[in-house]
């Protein structure tokens, strides 16, 4: 059972990162068609949220058994690999936001789309929250062990709600969400310590490229 949990867990991975290619790279297709790519965005919605919902179901079942070390690895597994998953779709979400009505304020200054301008509006407000949903999916199932990781420590560490509430509120937020479990994990549970470096490594490599891109 150990093994088939963890082929779920890839394969979830497997296809988010397939989903993603596929939102990337399908409009560049010469055979492109809309009908089509909303079709295949559906199926791939529908089988992403049945992994989803099985990863839910196995984080909560591994709750109620208290198994800590469990829970551990797969919250760490989730939310290292669903990182650039959910940075990608939100920076979609900017993109088609932020673009499409910057846009639409440049078309109404030229007179051939001044009429097509609010539609182009008002598409860019109902596609662009699509997106945001899908960074949300994305990494629900990193989240959905985030809070039952916290809900054990509640339990066998002695959290105050506070301190419960503080930590949710943490791992909702991308990027910041890895150091905080990483605290949780390495302070608490006494786990994660090569994990912790090769973050703070990244860390310090990313901040050094952007310092040096700056000057």
């Amino acid at each position: 059972m150990k093994h088939f949990s963890w082929i779920l867990r890839i394969f979830h991975i497997f296809i988010l990162y397939t989903w993603i290619a596929f939102i990337i790279l399908l409009p560049a297709n010469p055979v492109f068609s809309i009908q089509l790519y909303v079709l295949l965005n559906i199926l791939f919605a529908l089988v992403f949220t049945g992994f989803l919902i099985t990863q839910i179901v196995e984080a909560f079942k591994i709750f109620k058994r208290g198994d800590s070390e469990r829970c551990i690895k797969a919250f760490l597994f989730f939310k290292y690999s669903s990182l650039p998953a959910v940075l990608i779709f939100l920076a979609i979400f900017l993109v088609v936001l932020l673009g499409g009505i910057g846009l639409s304020f440049v078309m109404l200054v030229l007179p051939a789309t001044l009429f097509i301008a609010p539609f182009f509006f008002a598409m860019s407000l109902v596609v662009a929250p699509l997106f945001l949903g899908i960074s949300f999916m994305a990494g629900l199932a990193g989240l959905s062990y985030a809070i039952c990781l916290i809900l054990l420590s509640r339990k066998e560490k002695s959290w105050t709600l506070g301190q419960c509430i503080l930590h949710i509120i943490f791992q909702c937020i991308p990027g910041f969400d890895i150091l905080d479990g990483l605290y949780i994990t390495v302070r608490y549970w006494k786990r994660g310590k090569i994990l912790s470096i090769i973050t703070a490594i990244c860390a310090i490599l990313g901040l050094t490229f952007i310092l040096f891109m700056r000057s």
